[in-house]
């Protein structure tokens, strides 16, 4: 994801510190045409679009150089094959690989609005959860063509999508990605279990801190067949002591790669946790970050190896 910098700035990163780093066939096949050519009947009328804080966002012309301030967001540009236009990035932009080419004008948190402008862009896309007000309000002033993402949900990946697309004149290609990943997310929902075992993802260890309810991540573990252990308590990312993570006693326990510790550390750490179900089952994973907690077209690839993780564990439970 784009890398999480914990715990201060954690919650701003979150869904966006997660946006571009594994081979392509972890995208569904759309079958779609090349991107960088404007679908003619439909480039007049999809220059306007009304994003995520309720601006109408007007272009003047097919946009030819996108600088992309998350990568969730660089993800969904070359998902919907513009990564030619893809002028600019962050240095957190390392999904698909070929992003990594790309100008870098920065981190999320502060890039450099000098750099951006040398690129000259026609069209930026900014992230309300990865990106400060101050960028935005700095690009804003400059007149540069801004679109804000803020997906919260799965529903709202697919608006991004689709409205990104309508911005690159582009929207019947859209609408084959946006077909193809509905199609993932039927199989999914169609292969889940009966059983619901509850499902606790860290995004911190100090502070103990959890995803919770109305969160992207919550609707992950959703659709993956499980349920949210922290769906409970309240605020959408909520901190734990130590012994309501024991009350909770969750069936599986998830903590993401960047944190830079592996298993060992953890139970080290946190020698009590050895009373978890999910610890005398082994279903302590390490997950890839950036498929899981970023906002994007990889979401049902989060989806569906968390279907795999509550099946293996479900297997050692010996359900």
């Amino acid at each position: 994801m784009e890398k999480i910098v914990r715990p201060v700035l954690l919650i701003a990163l979150l869904m966006q510190l997660g946006a571009c780093n594994r081979p392509s066939h972890d995208q569904p096949d759309a079958r779609q045409p090349d991107a960088r050519q404007p679908d003619s009947r439909q480039q007049a009328s999809a220059q306007a679009v009304r994003d995520d804080l309720g601006r109408s966002v007007r272009l003047t012309g097919t946009p030819q150089r996108i600088v992309s301030l998350a990568p969730s967001l660089t993800e969904m540009l070359f998902a919907l094959g513009a990564g030619a236009r893809v002028a600019g990035v962050t240095s957190f932009c390392d999904y698909p690989p070929e992003a990594a080419s790309r100008p870098v004008v920065g981190d999320l948190v502060t890039p450099n609005i000098e750099r951006i402008l040398s690129l000259k862009p026609d069209l930026v896309l900014i992230s309300v959860e990865g990106n400060s007000p101050r960028t935005f309000a700095s690009l804003e002033e400059l007149g540069i063509p801004l679109f804000v993402s803020n997906p919260r949900n799965i529903a709202g990946v697919y608006k991004s999508l689709r409205d990104i697309g309508m911005l690159l004149g582009t929207p019947q290609r859209a609408r084959l990605l946006l077909d193809s990943l509905q199609r993932e997310e039927r199989r999914i929902r169609q292969s889940r279990g009966s059983a619901h075992p509850s499902v606790l993802m860290l995004l911190s260890l100090q502070p103990l801190m959890a995803a919770g309810r109305s969160t992207f991540i919550d609707e992950v573990i959703s659709l993956a067949g499980g349920r949210n252990a922290a769906e409970s308590l309240r605020g959408s990312y909520p901190t734990l002591n130590r012994e309501q993570l024991l009350h909770m006693n969750p069936d599986l326990v998830l903590y993401p790669d960047d944190m830079g510790v592996d298993e060992a550390q953890v139970r080290t750490g946190f020698p009590e946790w050895s009373d978890l179900d999910a610890m005398k089952r082994g279903a302590l994973y390490r997950i890839d970050a950036d498929i899981y907690l970023r906002p994007g077209p990889r979401v049902f690839r989060a989806a569906a190896l968390l279907q795999d993780l509550i099946a293996r564990a479900g297997q050692t439970n010996g359900r």
